[in-house]
């Protein structure tokens, strides 16, 4: 008989892995299941299918695109203000001797 593992358990068993910085074959041990069971959950969560390749649609990556363009502009804008703020201070570091 299979055992049915709900959304909150594959997340969570997951999580141990990628984000705690668990070895995949200890968390399977600990939760009594075959890891790989738990690679497979595994690929899901990162959105990669049996092949490697990744399931993110046009759609989304049009989306990281255009927000990569707007990060690397709120980037240069900053670069900008914090190349401005250094001049400041060094001019006024200057007036206050």
């Amino acid at each position: 008989m299979r055992n049915k593992y709900t959304e909150a358990y594959k997340t969570s068993a997951v999580k141990m892995v990628l984000e705690e910085g668990k070895m995949p074959v200890e968390v399977a041990d600990n939760l009594g299941m075959p890891v790989g069971l738990l690679y497979k959950w595994i690929r899901e969560y990162k959105g990669i299918d049996s092949q490697g390749k990744t399931n993110a649609s046009q759609e989304d990556i049009k989306r990281l695109k255009n927000e990569i363009q707007a990060l690397k502009k709120q980037l240069a804008t900053s670069e900008q203000y914090r190349e401005i703020l250094k001049k400041a201070a060094a001019y006024f570091a200057v007036q206050t001797l």
